[in-house]
C-alpha cells in the first residue's frame, strides 16, 4: 500500500512494489515523481525525515535528510551589507528574505533516500526513476492543489511575479489552469544523472548539478520586495564544498506508549515528534477518549495539550549534533503528568509557558510556529512487512522560489530562530528544527499498526495526533480520521489577549467550525480563531492481513494497494 499526495506518484510507488520492491524502493520512486508533479511541496531541492521499520530485524530507524546551513553562514543574514542591515535587519530572517537565494540550505532528501536504499532497498536504484523522467520530459497536468497554491500565494507577492515560477507554471501573470500541461526537461536531465550516478551525481563538486545550483544561488534571486535602498537580489553564501560535505544521519526514533500501543516518531532536530508524543500523553492522561470525537470537550483538551506540548518543544529543541536536547526530560512520564495537570476542563491556560524538564535550563522565550499547507507525506507498507513514513519538504510552498536546473530550492534557513536565541540559532553546518513528524505506531506484538505523517507547517503534530486518536482511540478508518475537522494549538501570535500567546485554532469551513469556536471562546481560549488548516496527511492502517490507506481529501492525494 502506498499513500501520498498525488495519484501519479502513488501509482509509481505501487508499480515498484508489484515488481518486488521494498518500502524504501517505493518511496524513492514516489519522491522522484512528487518532485515533478508537486514541486511546491517537496523535491530534490528539499529535506526529509524517514521513519523506517525493518520487519526482518524488527528495528526502527530514522533517516535524517534535513537541509542544513553552509559553512560560511553566520548569525542573522550571513554577511550583511549596510543595505541589508537597513532593509531587513540582522536579527532574523523575515518576509524580505524568505523567498531569496540567501534562505537556501544544502538539500538532504537524496542523501537520506540513498542511505536508506543502501540498507533496505531490493530493486536497483536506477530502476526507480523512469516514471518521474517520463513525466518531466513529456509533461504532466496541473493538479488542483498545485494551481491553488500558485493562485493563492501565502505572501503579498503573486507566485507568477517570480521569474523562475513564471517560466514553468504561468501563462503571463496567471497560473496555468488545472489540467494544463507542464514540461520540465531540465529536471528530467537531473533525474537521469541521479538515476545513473546516484546521490553522488547531485552532491559532487565536479559534477553538473551542485555547481549549477551554486551558480544560480550566487547570482541571487528575484526579490519582489526590493526598493530604492538596494538591489533586487540577495545572493547565497553556499559553495560546492557545502554540497560535497553533506551527509544524511541515521538516528534512533523517539518511542513512547500511547493507547496500548507503541508510537515511534522523529527525534530532534524535529520538534514535531516530541510535540506529538507529549500531546498524546497529556490528552490520554486527561481522559481524552472518554469524550466524543469532535466534541467541545475533545477540542478543548486537544488544543490545550497541543499548546503546552508545542511551547516545550520550541523552547528546548535544536540540532542535537550542535546543542544538547533534553529528550529524556521532555518524554518523562512524571513530567508529562505534571504538565497534563495544568489542563483545566473549564478554562484555557493563558499565557502558556514552557516547563522545566530534567536536563534543561529554565527558558521562557519561544519562537512563533507558522501555519500554512506546506510539505508532503509518503506512507508505505510492503509485502515483507517493512513500513515507511516519510515527510518531505522544501519548507514554504515553492521554498525560496528560486529554481536551478528545474529544481525548486528550499528556504530552510527561515526555520532558524532569531540571532542570540537560546536554541536553534543559525550557525554553520547546522540543521534548523522542523515540525514534521513521520510516525509508525506498533501493536502489542510489535507489529506496525499505523503508518502516518502529515504536511501542513506548524500544526503537523496536531494533525498526526488527531489521526492517531481517530484510528486507535475511536476506531475510525484512516480516511474518516484524516477527514475529521482539525483543531490546533501551535501558532503563536504577537497580540493574543494583550500578550504574546499561542492561539486556539479551529478549521474553517466545516460544519463544526462555529460550534467548536464558540465552545473554545466560552472556555476563555486566547485568540480562538477559525483558520484554514489544510493538512496533507497520508496513512496506512495494518489490521492482520488487511491494509487500509488514505490520503488527505484537502489535497490531491490517494492511496493504492492490495
Amino acid at each position: 500500500m502506498v499513500a501520498a499526495a498525488n495519484p501519479a506518484a502513488v501509482l509509481a510507488g505501487c508499480q515498484v512494489l508489484l515488481a518486488g520492491g521494498s518500502a524504501v524502493d517505493a518511496a524513492v520512486a514516489v519522491q522522484a515523481v512528487l518532485a515533478v508533479v508537486e514541486p511546491q511541496s517537496s523535491g530534490l531541492g528539499g529535506g526529509s525525515l524517514l521513519t523506517h521499520y525493518d520487519a526482518a530485524t524488527r528495528t526502527t530507524r530514522v533517516y535524517d535528510g534535513l537541509a542544513e546551513s553552509g559553512r560560511r553562514v553566520t548569525a542573522g543574514l550571513g554577511v550583511p551589507t549596510a543595505w541589508e542591515q537597513r532593509r531587513y535587519g540582522v536579527a532574523e530572517f523575515d518576509s524580505g528574505v524568505d523567498h531569496s537565494a540567501r534562505a537556501v540550505g544544502v538539500p538532504g532528501t537524496l542523501a537520506a533516500l540513498e542511505l536508506a536504499h543502501r540498507e533496505h532497498g531490493s530493486r536497483p536504484w536506477r530502476s526507480l526513476f523512469d516514471t518521474a523522467i517520463t513525466l518531466a520530459d513529456a509533461g504532466f497536468p496541473v493538479a488542483p492543489y498545485l494551481h491553488d497554491v500558485l493562485a493563492n500565494a501565502s505572501t503579498v507577492t503573486p507566485s507568477c511575479a517570480y521569474p523562475d515560477l513564471r517560466a514553468l507554471f504561468c501563462d503571463g501573470d496567471q497560473p496555468k489552469p488545472v489540467g494544463a500541461r507542464v514540461r520540465n526537461p531540465e529536471l528530467a536531465g537531473v533525474l537521469r544523472e541521479v538515476r545513473d550516478g546516484g546521490a553522488a551525481a547531485f552532491y559532487s563538486p565536479t559534477g553538473d548539478i551542485a555547481p549549477a545550483i551554486v551558480r544560480r544561488l550566487h547570482a541571487g534571486a528575484f526579490d519582489a520586495t526590493a526598493d530604492e535602498h538596494g538591489p533586487a537580489v540577495i545572493p547565497s553564501l553556499l559553495t560546492v564544498a557545502d554540497f560535497a560535505a553533506y551527509r544524511a544521519v541515521r538516528r534512533d526514533p523517539v518511542c513512547t506508549a500511547v493507547l496500548a500501543h507503541t508510537l515511534c516518531t522523529a527525534p530532534p532536530p524535529a520538534t514535531g515528534g516530541l510535540t506529538l508524543t507529549a500531546l498524546l500523553a497529556m490528552a490520554q492522561a486527561r481522559g481524552v477518549t472518554g469524550f466524543a470525537p469532535d466534541s467541545a470537550e475533545y477540542a478543548h483538551l486537544v488544543v490545550e495539550a497541543s499548546r503546552l506540548a508545542g511551547v516545550d518543544s520550541r523552547a528546548h529543541v535544536g540540532d542535537p549534533d550542535v546543542e544538547p536536547v533534553p529528550v529524556a526530560g521532555l518524554t518523562d512520564p512524571g513530567y508529562l503528568a505534571a504538565r497534563a495537570a495544568l489542563i483545566s476542563p473549564d478554562s484555557a491556560n493563558h499565557p502558556v509557558l514552557p516547563g522545566h524538564p530534567d536536563g534543561a535550563p529554565a527558558r521562557v522565550a519561544v519562537d512563533a510556529a507558522g501555519g500554512g499547507d506546506t510539505t508532503s507525506q509518503i506512507s508505505v507498507v510492503d509485502a515483507r512487512g517493512d513500513a515507511l513514513a516519510m515527510t518531505t519538504t522544501v519548507n514554504l510552498n515553492f521554498g525560496s522560489r528560486v529554481l536551478a536546473r528545474g529544481i525548486v530550492l528550499n528556504n530552510v534557513a527561515t526555520n532558524f530562530s532569531a540571532e542570540g536565541a537560546e536554541v536553534n540559532a543559525m550557525a554553520p553546518t547546522k540543521r534548523p528544527r522542523t515540525s514534521i513528524a513521520p510516525t509508525i505506531v506498533f501493536d502489542r506484538a510489535g507489529q506496525p499498526r499505523l503508518v502516518v505523517g502529515a504536511a501542513g507547517g506548524g500544526p503537523i503534530p496536531d494533525y498526526v495526533a488527531q489521526t492517531v486518536l481517530g484510528v486507535l482511540g475511536y476506531g475510525r478508518s484512516p480516511l474518516a480520521a484524516i477527514s475529521a475537522p482539525h483543531v490546533s494549538g501551535q501558532t503563536r501570535v504577537a497580540d493574543c489577549g494583550g500578550s504574546a500567546d499561542v492561539a486556539s485554532d479551529v478549521e474553517a469551513g466545516t460544519g463544526l467550525t462555529q460550534p467548536l469556536l464558540a465552545a473554545l471562546t466560552a472556555r476563555n481560549h486566547p485568540c480562538a480563531r477559525a483558520v484554514p488548516l489544510r493538512s496533507g496527511l497520508a496513512a496506512v492502517e495494518v489490521t492482520g492481513q488487511t491494509l487500509l490507506g488514505a490520503a488527505d481529501p484537502r489535497r490531491d492525494g490517494t492511496a493504492l494497494g492490495g
